[in-house]
């Protein structure tokens, strides 16, 4: 009989006879390795099968199985996991675009999780995981990879301050937002924004920031300061304009355009058109004859007087002597007007091209526009304005 005819208990059996299952084969002359119980294999694989079949779940499932299995089963090996649920309390950043390691190596880093790879498992196989938010959490140190994750997908336990940025807002809008949802007095922002160049923002023709800050949402930690934020807010303004290839020496004019296109029209597919009327305004193209041409931009008006964007100014207001009048003063105004957003900065950036000179808003309503090449044309976009504002009374 060979081993081969031997069944498993019989073929250990025969491995222990003799002295201590130390004797020497007939066969091999090798000293045969000590019987090995089942209940050892029980003991140390089966949970690490268990674990394995749990991880490769779907959904939340995975989350309360793998922490059943955690919980409930004893591996016989240095464990993997903090056995939770923590203590104490610690910030951790979540960066838009984290991946689920990216993550988990932040949680091994502040002492939240042991290492990284149950929490990888748990992320991958749990489809709400990529619903996480970019923020700032607080959390506790040395919790199981499961309550971390809970934890992250509770939005509760974002710490600080959500502050939502409109685009068109004007930096003193900014400021007064700012305070009114974090701890931050306006002065603050006011003083932190004086010598705008510390930040690394050009010095230009407006001596002011006005424009530069991204509008958006912003996770603000509790402690942060004026400076911090307005850190927050430019770099990704700077980020977009180096992205679309701007050169910095073009950053001011390049934000003005868009500031204008922002504030001058409701929609953005207008905005190129807007743009695009600018520069033809500028260099006098078509019936201008090469002779460049005042902006006349209620907008800028508004900028001066600090009233709210609406359709048309008054005599008086357009009388105002400012640089920033652009019915009383050539060429652009000395900066942005407001914070424009990623439709205006790309119209600024790659304007259609067009060959108008003017336009209206013929329903204040709708905001629907119309742009002209010709005075003649112009003229009659505006009798259309004039009878729709007769009809509202």
């Amino acid at each position: 009989m060979t081993d081969e005819d031997l069944s498993f208990d019989e073929l250990a059996d025969s491995q222990d006879e003799g002295s201590g299952g130390t004797e020497r084969s007939t066969d091999h002359g090798r000293r045969r390795a000590p019987r090995k119980k089942h209940g050892g294999f029980v003991r140390t694989v089966l949970p690490v099968l268990l674990v394995l079949l749990v991880l490769g779940g779907i959904g939340v499932g995975a989350v309360q199985g793998y922490r059943w299995v955690t919980s409930n089963v004893s591996v016989e090996q240095e464990a993997a996991e903090y056995p939770g649920p923590g203590s104490g309390e610690v910030m951790v950043e979540v960066a838009s675009g984290d991946t689920g390691t990216d993550i988990a190596d932040t949680l091994v880093d502040e002492g939240v999780i042991k290492t990284p790879g149950p929490f990888v498992n748990l992320f991958s196989n749990t489809p709400e995981a990529s619903g996480i938010e970019p923020g700032v959490y607080r959390l506790k140190q040395e919790m199981t990879s499961a309550d971390a994750l809970n934890a992250l997908l509770d939005s509760s336990n974002l710490a600080g301050h959500r502050v939502i940025i409109p685009e068109g807002r004007r930096l003193t809008q900014i400021w007064e937002q700012l305070a009114e949802e974090t701890d931050i007095p306006e002065e603050d922002f006011e003083e932190a924004a004086e010598d705008y160049t510390a930040y690394g923002i050009p010095e230009n023709a407006a001596d002011s920031l006005e424009g530069y800050l991204w509008p958006g949402r912003y996770d603000i930690a509790e402690d942060a300061t004026a400076e911090d934020v307005i850190e927050m807010m430019w770099a990704p303004m700077e980020k977009q304009l180096t992205d679309r290839g701007v050169p910095e020496d073009e950053w001011h004019e390049t934000l003005t355009i868009a500031s204008l296109a922002e504030m001058e029209v409701r929609d953005p597919e207008d905005y190129g058109k807007v743009a695009r009327t600018i520069h033809n305004r500028l260099e006098g193209v078509g019936e201008a004859d090469g002779d460049p041409m005042k902006l006349q931009f209620d907008s800028t008006v508004h900028y001066v007087t600090g009233k709210s964007a609406s359709v048309a100014t008054s005599d008086e207001e357009r009388a105002t002597d400012d640089p920033y009048n652009t019915y009383r003063y050539d060429g652009l105004p000395p900066g942005p007007i407001a914070a424009p957003g990623t439709n205006a900065l790309d119209a600024a950036v790659s304007p259609p091209d067009g060959d108008w000179l003017y336009f209206v808003s013929v329903n204040t309503e709708t905001g629907e526009t119309k742009f002209a090449a010709t005075w003649s044309e112009h003229e009659e976009n505006v009798k259309e304005w004039r009878a729709w504002e007769a009809s509202r009374g």
